[in-house]
Protein backbone atom coordinates (compact mmCIF):
# COMPACT_ATOMS: atom_id res chain seq x y z
CA UNK A 1 0.00 0.00 0.00
CA UNK A 2 1.24 3.49 -1.22
CA UNK A 3 1.70 6.34 1.76
CA UNK A 4 -0.20 8.75 -0.25
CA UNK A 5 -2.84 5.59 -0.02
CA UNK A 6 -2.28 5.40 3.76
CA UNK A 7 -2.66 8.95 4.08
CA UNK A 8 -5.89 9.31 2.85
CA UNK A 9 -7.08 6.10 4.34
CA UNK A 10 -6.10 7.59 7.70
CA UNK A 11 -7.65 11.30 7.26
CA UNK A 12 -10.65 9.36 6.20
CA UNK A 13 -11.04 6.98 9.23
CA UNK A 14 -10.27 10.53 11.53
CA UNK A 15 -13.21 12.17 9.98
CA UNK A 16 -15.45 9.19 10.63
CA UNK A 17 -14.36 8.49 14.23
CA UNK A 18 -14.67 12.19 14.69
CA UNK A 19 -18.25 11.90 14.15
CA UNK A 20 -18.44 10.84 17.83
CA UNK A 21 -17.98 12.24 21.12
CA UNK A 22 -14.10 13.13 21.84
CA UNK A 23 -12.08 15.03 24.51
CA UNK A 24 -12.40 18.37 24.02
CA UNK A 25 -8.07 19.13 25.03
CA UNK A 26 -7.13 16.27 22.83
CA UNK A 27 -8.84 17.41 20.06
CA UNK A 28 -8.11 20.93 20.48
CA UNK A 29 -4.05 19.55 19.98
CA UNK A 30 -5.15 17.69 16.86
CA UNK A 31 -6.63 20.59 15.48
CA UNK A 32 -3.65 22.77 16.06
CA UNK A 33 -1.50 20.23 14.73
CA UNK A 34 -3.61 19.35 11.43
CA UNK A 35 -3.31 23.35 10.85
CA UNK A 36 0.43 23.95 11.38
CA UNK A 37 1.01 20.74 8.82
CA UNK A 38 3.64 21.41 5.61
CA UNK A 39 2.08 23.88 3.28
CA UNK A 40 3.95 22.24 0.09
CA UNK A 41 1.73 19.11 1.06
CA UNK A 42 -1.58 20.51 1.85
CA UNK A 43 -4.59 18.13 3.24
CA UNK A 44 -6.76 16.07 0.90
CA UNK A 45 -10.35 16.74 1.18
CA UNK A 46 -10.50 14.24 3.41
CA UNK A 47 -8.69 15.94 5.79
CA UNK A 48 -10.14 19.38 5.55
CA UNK A 49 -13.00 17.39 6.31
CA UNK A 50 -11.53 16.16 9.03
CA UNK A 51 -10.37 19.32 10.35
CA UNK A 52 -14.39 20.55 10.12
CA UNK A 53 -15.17 17.85 12.45
CA UNK A 54 -12.30 18.66 15.02
CA UNK A 55 -13.89 22.27 15.03
CA UNK A 56 -17.03 21.41 15.99
CA UNK A 57 -16.09 18.15 18.18
CA UNK A 58 -13.98 20.66 19.59
CA UNK A 59 -17.09 22.69 20.65
CA UNK A 60 -15.97 25.25 17.96
CA UNK A 61 -19.15 25.54 15.91
CA UNK A 62 -19.49 29.14 15.19
CA UNK A 63 -15.81 28.87 13.20
CA UNK A 64 -16.74 26.28 11.59
CA UNK A 65 -19.82 27.92 10.21
CA UNK A 66 -17.67 31.08 9.52
CA UNK A 67 -15.55 29.06 7.26
CA UNK A 68 -18.91 27.10 5.78
CA UNK A 69 -20.37 30.56 5.40
CA UNK A 70 -17.33 31.92 3.41
CA UNK A 71 -16.90 28.49 1.41
CA UNK A 72 -13.42 28.68 1.98
CA UNK A 73 -11.88 25.60 3.16
CA UNK A 74 -11.07 24.31 -0.19
CA UNK A 75 -8.23 27.05 -0.10
CA UNK A 76 -6.45 24.31 1.92
CA UNK A 77 -6.64 21.77 -0.42
CA UNK A 78 -3.84 23.64 -3.08
CA UNK A 79 -0.90 24.33 -2.41
CA UNK A 80 -1.21 27.70 -3.61
CA UNK A 81 -3.29 29.04 -1.63
CA UNK A 82 -3.17 26.59 1.55
CA UNK A 83 -1.75 29.61 3.82
CA UNK A 84 -4.26 31.87 3.07
CA UNK A 85 -7.01 29.52 3.72
CA UNK A 86 -4.71 29.56 7.23
CA UNK A 87 -5.29 32.85 7.47
CA UNK A 88 -9.01 32.33 7.03
CA UNK A 89 -9.21 30.40 9.73
CA UNK A 90 -7.60 31.65 12.00
CA UNK A 91 -9.98 34.93 11.47
CA UNK A 92 -12.44 32.68 13.17
CA UNK A 93 -10.13 31.77 15.63
CA UNK A 94 -9.45 35.60 16.83
CA UNK A 95 -13.23 35.27 18.59
CA UNK A 96 -11.90 32.51 21.09
CA UNK A 97 -11.69 33.43 24.84
CA UNK A 98 -8.08 34.84 26.07
CA UNK A 99 -7.03 31.65 27.80
CA UNK A 100 -7.82 29.76 24.55
CA UNK A 101 -5.78 32.36 22.52
CA UNK A 102 -3.43 32.81 24.82
CA UNK A 103 -2.93 28.89 24.63
CA UNK A 104 -2.39 28.72 20.65
CA UNK A 105 -0.11 31.54 20.74
CA UNK A 106 2.56 30.53 22.94
CA UNK A 107 2.48 26.50 21.17
CA UNK A 108 3.09 28.26 17.39
CA UNK A 109 5.90 30.64 18.95
CA UNK A 110 7.05 27.30 20.14
CA UNK A 111 6.76 25.99 16.53
CA UNK A 112 8.33 29.37 14.84
CA UNK A 113 11.60 29.27 17.14
CA UNK A 114 11.47 25.15 16.23
CA UNK A 115 11.77 26.10 12.42
CA UNK A 116 10.28 22.69 11.64
CA UNK A 117 10.06 23.16 8.20
CA UNK A 118 6.72 20.68 7.90
CA UNK A 119 4.83 23.19 10.14
CA UNK A 120 6.59 26.49 9.46
CA UNK A 121 4.55 28.28 6.94
CA UNK A 122 1.11 27.21 8.28
CA UNK A 123 2.18 28.27 11.70
CA UNK A 124 3.22 31.83 10.51
CA UNK A 125 -0.46 31.96 8.47
CA UNK A 126 -2.09 31.07 11.91
CA UNK A 127 0.37 33.22 14.07
CA UNK A 128 -0.12 36.41 11.87
CA UNK A 129 -3.82 36.20 11.65
CA UNK A 130 -3.76 36.14 15.28
CA UNK A 131 -2.24 39.44 15.68
CA UNK A 132 -5.40 40.91 15.61
CA UNK A 133 -6.45 39.76 18.89
CA UNK A 134 -6.98 42.84 20.99
CA UNK A 135 -5.80 41.84 24.24
CA UNK A 136 -2.48 40.95 23.60
CA UNK A 137 -0.35 40.94 26.88
CA UNK A 138 2.82 43.38 26.75
CA UNK A 139 4.81 40.66 27.73
CA UNK A 140 3.89 38.83 24.76
CA UNK A 141 3.72 41.97 22.51
CA UNK A 142 7.37 42.31 22.94
CA UNK A 143 8.30 38.45 21.76
CA UNK A 144 5.42 38.83 19.12
CA UNK A 145 7.66 42.10 17.66
CA UNK A 146 11.09 40.25 17.86
CA UNK A 147 9.44 37.37 16.15
CA UNK A 148 8.05 39.87 13.30
CA UNK A 149 11.92 41.42 12.57
CA UNK A 150 12.81 37.43 12.05
CA UNK A 151 10.02 36.80 9.61
CA UNK A 152 10.58 40.19 7.63
CA UNK A 153 14.26 38.98 6.71
CA UNK A 154 13.02 34.88 6.13
CA UNK A 155 14.29 33.69 3.03
CA UNK A 156 10.98 32.38 2.02
CA UNK A 157 8.94 34.89 -0.38
CA UNK A 158 5.76 33.69 1.40
CA UNK A 159 6.40 34.15 5.17
CA UNK A 160 7.75 38.19 4.30
CA UNK A 161 4.29 38.17 2.79
CA UNK A 162 2.65 36.86 5.74
CA UNK A 163 5.17 39.37 7.96
CA UNK A 164 3.84 42.13 6.43
CA UNK A 165 0.32 41.33 6.86
CA UNK A 166 0.60 40.38 10.41
CA UNK A 167 2.39 43.72 10.71
CA UNK A 168 -0.71 45.46 9.26
CA UNK A 169 -2.78 43.40 11.33
CA UNK A 170 -1.18 44.69 14.96
CA UNK A 171 -0.95 48.47 13.19
CA UNK A 172 -4.23 48.25 13.25
CA UNK A 173 -4.27 49.41 16.82
CA UNK A 174 -2.66 53.06 16.89
CA UNK A 175 -1.67 52.16 20.47
CA UNK A 176 0.34 49.49 19.31
CA UNK A 177 2.52 51.45 16.71
CA UNK A 178 4.96 52.72 18.60
CA UNK A 179 6.82 49.25 19.61
CA UNK A 180 6.55 48.42 15.15
CA UNK A 181 8.79 51.41 15.08
CA UNK A 182 12.17 49.97 14.56
CA UNK A 183 10.85 47.21 12.42
CA UNK A 184 11.42 50.19 9.49
CA UNK A 185 14.30 48.98 8.53
CA UNK A 186 13.15 45.80 7.90
CA UNK A 187 10.14 46.98 5.97
CA UNK A 188 12.09 49.28 3.94
CA UNK A 189 14.41 46.68 3.09
CA UNK A 190 11.10 45.06 1.37
CA UNK A 191 10.77 47.67 -1.25
CA UNK A 192 13.31 46.15 -2.97
CA UNK A 193 11.37 42.91 -3.58
CA UNK A 194 10.72 41.56 -7.08
CA UNK A 195 7.48 40.38 -6.58
CA UNK A 196 5.10 43.26 -6.52
CA UNK A 197 2.01 42.05 -3.85
CA UNK A 198 5.11 42.24 -1.61
CA UNK A 199 5.93 45.60 -1.98
CA UNK A 200 2.97 46.79 -2.38
CA UNK A 201 2.16 45.52 1.10
CA UNK A 202 4.79 47.02 2.60
CA UNK A 203 3.89 49.85 1.31
CA UNK A 204 0.62 50.15 3.18
CA UNK A 205 2.87 48.94 5.91
CA UNK A 206 4.98 51.96 5.98
CA UNK A 207 1.78 54.71 6.06
CA UNK A 208 0.77 52.74 9.01
CA UNK A 209 4.25 53.12 10.88
CA UNK A 210 4.40 56.99 9.79
CA UNK A 211 1.30 57.85 10.80
CA UNK A 212 1.98 56.42 14.45
CA UNK A 213 5.19 58.27 14.86
CA UNK A 214 5.73 61.66 16.70
CA UNK A 215 6.45 64.56 13.79
CA UNK A 216 10.53 64.55 14.56
CA UNK A 217 10.81 60.88 13.94
CA UNK A 218 7.82 61.04 10.97
CA UNK A 219 10.26 63.36 9.81
CA UNK A 220 13.54 61.71 9.68
CA UNK A 221 11.49 58.30 8.24
CA UNK A 222 10.35 60.08 5.55
CA UNK A 223 13.39 61.06 3.96
CA UNK A 224 14.27 57.49 3.77
CA UNK A 225 11.31 56.37 2.65
CA UNK A 226 11.23 58.65 -0.20
CA UNK A 227 14.69 57.37 -1.10
CA UNK A 228 13.40 53.55 -1.72
CA UNK A 229 9.96 54.85 -3.36
CA UNK A 230 11.83 56.60 -6.29
CA UNK A 231 12.86 53.42 -8.75
CA UNK A 232 9.02 51.78 -8.30
CA UNK A 233 7.93 55.30 -10.12
CA UNK A 234 8.29 53.62 -13.66
CA UNK A 235 7.96 50.00 -13.04
CA UNK A 236 9.18 48.13 -16.13
CA UNK A 237 11.18 45.28 -14.55
CA UNK A 238 10.88 41.89 -15.91
CA UNK A 239 7.43 40.61 -15.62
CA UNK A 240 5.82 43.93 -16.01
CA UNK A 241 3.17 45.55 -18.20
CA UNK A 242 4.93 44.73 -21.10
CA UNK A 243 4.23 41.24 -21.19
CA UNK A 244 0.77 42.01 -20.20
CA UNK A 245 -2.05 42.20 -22.48
CA UNK A 246 -2.88 45.74 -22.81
CA UNK A 247 -6.53 45.56 -21.75
CA UNK A 248 -5.35 44.36 -18.49
CA UNK A 249 -2.50 46.84 -17.48
CA UNK A 250 -4.72 48.39 -15.03
CA UNK A 251 -3.54 45.61 -12.62
CA UNK A 252 -0.07 46.55 -12.65
CA UNK A 253 -0.86 50.25 -12.57
CA UNK A 254 -1.54 49.55 -8.77
CA UNK A 255 2.22 49.53 -7.46
CA UNK A 256 3.02 52.93 -9.56
CA UNK A 257 0.02 54.67 -7.68
CA UNK A 258 0.53 53.59 -4.24
CA UNK A 259 4.69 54.51 -4.53
CA UNK A 260 4.11 58.07 -6.19
CA UNK A 261 1.22 58.84 -3.88
CA UNK A 262 2.80 57.79 -0.79
CA UNK A 263 5.95 60.14 -1.99
CA UNK A 264 3.37 62.95 -2.56
CA UNK A 265 2.16 62.35 1.14
CA UNK A 266 5.34 61.72 2.48
CA UNK A 267 5.96 65.85 1.49
CA UNK A 268 3.78 67.16 4.20
CA UNK A 269 5.50 65.35 6.29
CA UNK A 270 9.09 67.06 6.41
CA UNK A 271 10.25 69.47 8.88
CA UNK A 272 13.20 71.54 9.59
CA UNK A 273 16.16 70.35 9.03
CA UNK A 274 15.09 66.95 7.36
CA UNK A 275 13.54 69.70 3.97
CA UNK A 276 17.23 70.09 2.30
CA UNK A 277 17.67 66.36 2.46
CA UNK A 278 14.41 66.02 1.13
CA UNK A 279 14.95 68.63 -1.40
CA UNK A 280 17.17 66.28 -3.53
CA UNK A 281 14.50 63.50 -3.67
CA UNK A 282 12.01 65.94 -4.48
CA UNK A 283 14.53 66.69 -7.82
CA UNK A 284 14.93 63.26 -8.96
CA UNK A 285 11.11 62.56 -9.12
CA UNK A 286 10.62 65.87 -11.53
CA UNK A 287 11.68 63.66 -14.73
CA UNK A 288 9.78 60.39 -14.15
CA UNK A 289 6.53 62.48 -12.98
CA UNK A 290 6.64 64.75 -16.30
CA UNK A 291 7.36 61.74 -18.15
CA UNK A 292 4.31 59.59 -16.95
CA UNK A 293 2.01 62.44 -17.13
CA UNK A 294 2.05 60.94 -20.73
CA UNK A 295 1.19 57.46 -19.61
CA UNK A 296 -2.57 56.24 -21.12
CA UNK A 297 -3.79 54.57 -18.02
CA UNK A 298 -5.90 57.64 -16.27
CA UNK A 299 -4.75 57.07 -12.71
CA UNK A 300 -1.33 56.68 -13.26
CA UNK A 301 -1.20 60.32 -15.18
CA UNK A 302 -3.45 61.85 -12.77
CA UNK A 303 -1.59 60.76 -9.52
CA UNK A 304 1.67 62.19 -11.24
CA UNK A 305 -0.20 66.07 -11.75
CA UNK A 306 -0.97 65.43 -8.21
CA UNK A 307 2.27 64.41 -7.06
CA UNK A 308 4.01 67.51 -9.30
CA UNK A 309 1.92 70.07 -8.00
CA UNK A 310 3.47 69.06 -4.58
CA UNK A 311 6.62 69.16 -5.33
CA UNK A 312 6.49 72.22 -6.75
CA UNK A 313 4.71 73.61 -3.61
CA UNK A 314 7.56 71.80 -1.53
CA UNK A 315 10.36 73.75 -3.41
CA UNK A 316 8.64 77.07 -3.38
CA UNK A 317 8.68 77.20 -7.32
CA UNK A 318 5.91 79.60 -7.86
CA UNK A 319 6.56 79.39 -11.99
CA UNK A 320 6.68 75.89 -12.31
CA UNK A 321 3.39 75.69 -9.87
CA UNK A 322 1.61 77.20 -12.23
CA UNK A 323 2.30 75.89 -15.11
CA UNK A 324 2.03 72.69 -13.60
CA UNK A 325 -1.41 73.60 -12.39
CA UNK A 326 -2.59 74.47 -16.18
CA UNK A 327 -0.73 71.35 -17.38
CA UNK A 328 1.50 72.79 -19.49
CA UNK A 329 3.72 69.57 -20.32
CA UNK A 330 6.87 71.16 -22.22
CA UNK A 331 6.46 74.42 -21.13
CA UNK A 332 7.42 72.63 -17.97
CA UNK A 333 10.02 70.53 -19.24
CA UNK A 334 11.59 73.47 -20.38
CA UNK A 335 11.63 75.35 -17.13
CA UNK A 336 13.14 72.86 -15.85
CA UNK A 337 16.15 72.10 -18.16
CA UNK A 338 16.61 76.17 -17.95
CA UNK A 339 15.95 76.43 -13.92
CA UNK A 340 18.45 73.64 -13.01
CA UNK A 341 21.00 73.49 -16.04
CA UNK A 342 23.75 72.04 -13.90
CA UNK A 343 21.78 69.17 -13.28
CA UNK A 344 21.56 68.68 -17.58
CA UNK A 345 23.44 65.25 -17.11
CA UNK A 346 21.09 63.88 -14.48
CA UNK A 347 18.10 64.51 -16.46
CA UNK A 348 19.88 62.67 -19.19
CA UNK A 349 20.24 60.05 -17.22
CA UNK A 350 16.87 59.58 -15.83
CA UNK A 351 15.22 60.32 -19.53
CA UNK A 352 16.96 57.66 -21.28
CA UNK A 353 15.69 54.92 -18.80
CA UNK A 354 12.58 55.80 -20.46
CA UNK A 355 13.19 54.94 -23.74
CA UNK A 356 12.49 51.31 -23.05
CA UNK A 357 9.10 51.99 -21.84
CA UNK A 358 6.38 49.98 -22.73
CA UNK A 359 3.75 52.97 -23.94
CA UNK A 360 4.76 54.31 -26.98
CA UNK A 361 3.31 58.17 -25.88
CA UNK A 362 5.81 57.82 -23.03
CA UNK A 363 8.87 57.11 -25.32
CA UNK A 364 7.77 59.37 -27.26
CA UNK A 365 7.85 61.80 -24.51
CA UNK A 366 11.51 60.57 -23.25
CA UNK A 367 12.82 61.41 -26.93
CA UNK A 368 11.34 65.05 -26.91
CA UNK A 369 12.79 65.80 -23.80
CA UNK A 370 16.23 64.12 -24.39
CA UNK A 371 16.46 66.66 -27.04
CA UNK A 372 14.92 69.65 -25.02
CA UNK A 373 17.99 68.86 -21.75
CA UNK A 374 20.44 68.35 -25.00
CA UNK A 375 20.14 72.35 -25.09
CA UNK A 376 21.47 72.59 -21.79
CA UNK A 377 25.06 70.93 -23.15
CA UNK A 378 28.35 72.72 -24.19
CA UNK A 379 30.10 72.24 -27.09
CA UNK A 380 32.71 70.03 -25.66
CA UNK A 381 30.09 67.75 -24.72
CA UNK A 382 30.80 64.75 -27.23
CA UNK A 383 31.00 61.69 -25.67
CA UNK A 384 27.30 62.66 -24.18
CA UNK A 385 26.10 63.84 -27.32
CA UNK A 386 26.96 60.32 -28.94
CA UNK A 387 25.86 58.08 -25.90
CA UNK A 388 22.45 60.08 -26.76
CA UNK A 389 22.39 59.03 -30.27
CA UNK A 390 23.26 55.52 -30.01
CA UNK A 391 20.59 55.20 -27.01
CA UNK A 392 17.90 56.85 -30.02
CA UNK A 393 19.32 54.64 -32.43
CA UNK A 394 18.28 51.53 -30.44
CA UNK A 395 14.48 52.79 -31.08
CA UNK A 396 14.92 53.45 -35.11
CA UNK A 397 13.73 49.48 -34.99
CA UNK A 398 10.69 50.19 -32.89
CA UNK A 399 7.55 48.89 -33.48
CA UNK A 400 5.61 51.93 -33.61
CA UNK A 401 6.61 54.37 -36.42
CA UNK A 402 5.78 57.57 -34.92
CA UNK A 403 8.97 56.40 -32.33
CA UNK A 404 11.13 55.45 -34.87
CA UNK A 405 10.39 58.51 -37.16
CA UNK A 406 10.72 60.77 -34.17
CA UNK A 407 14.48 58.95 -32.84
CA UNK A 408 15.66 59.87 -36.80
CA UNK A 409 14.72 62.98 -36.31
CA UNK A 410 16.21 63.36 -33.23
CA UNK A 411 19.46 61.93 -33.93
CA UNK A 412 19.77 64.16 -37.10
CA UNK A 413 19.38 67.34 -34.85
CA UNK A 414 22.17 66.44 -32.77
CA UNK A 415 24.33 65.08 -35.36
CA UNK A 416 24.05 68.17 -36.92
CA UNK A 417 25.03 70.08 -33.90
CA UNK A 418 28.17 68.02 -32.80
CA UNK A 419 29.31 69.12 -36.44
CA UNK A 420 28.62 72.45 -35.92
CA UNK A 421 31.65 75.25 -35.12
CA UNK A 422 31.61 76.63 -31.56
CA UNK A 423 30.56 79.79 -32.70
CA UNK A 424 26.85 78.50 -32.70
CA UNK A 425 26.83 77.80 -28.95
CA UNK A 426 23.50 76.32 -28.55
CA UNK A 427 21.40 73.64 -30.29
CA UNK A 428 18.26 76.19 -30.19
CA UNK A 429 20.24 78.31 -32.69
CA UNK A 430 20.54 75.00 -34.61
CA UNK A 431 17.18 74.45 -34.63
CA UNK A 432 15.82 77.82 -36.12
CA UNK A 433 18.76 77.11 -39.02
CA UNK A 434 16.78 73.76 -39.56
CA UNK A 435 13.29 75.42 -39.78
CA UNK A 436 14.82 77.76 -42.10
CA UNK A 437 15.68 74.48 -44.74
CA UNK A 438 12.53 72.66 -43.99
CA UNK A 439 8.69 73.05 -45.27
CA UNK A 440 6.08 74.20 -42.55
CA UNK A 441 4.38 70.65 -43.27
CA UNK A 442 7.88 68.76 -42.20
CA UNK A 443 7.76 65.92 -39.39
CA UNK A 444 11.07 67.61 -38.60
CA UNK A 445 10.22 70.86 -37.42
CA UNK A 446 7.41 69.81 -35.60
CA UNK A 447 9.89 67.34 -33.81
CA UNK A 448 12.25 69.98 -32.63
CA UNK A 449 9.36 72.45 -31.88
CA UNK A 450 7.01 71.78 -28.03
CA UNK A 451 3.77 71.11 -28.71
Amino acid sequence: MSVSCSYLQATRALYVILQEQACRQEVKELFLSSTSRCSSTPPTQYAVKAMEALLLCAGYKEQATFMIKHGRWDLLISSDTHHKGVCLLARAMVSLNFQERNWIFHHLMAILNDRDDRRYVPAVALFIQLLKCPDLGSKLEDAIVEEMSRLLRDPKTVVRWLALKGLLNLALRPEKVGKLQHLLPDVLERLQEADRDLIRKAIAALKHLLAGMDRQSTSRAAVKVAAQLLPLFDDVRPGSSQEIPSNCRHVTSKLQVLSITLFKDLLELVRGPNRRQMKEHVLQSLVPLLLLVHDERPNVSQVCWDTLSSAAQFLRWHQLSGLIQHKETWRSCDCLVIHYKERADDFLGQTMAFLQNPQTPVREAAIRFLGLTARQLDQGSQDKLDTICDNLKGLQQDSESSVRCLASQTIFILEAFKNQPPACCSLWTLVHRIRTMCTAESQLIEAAQLP
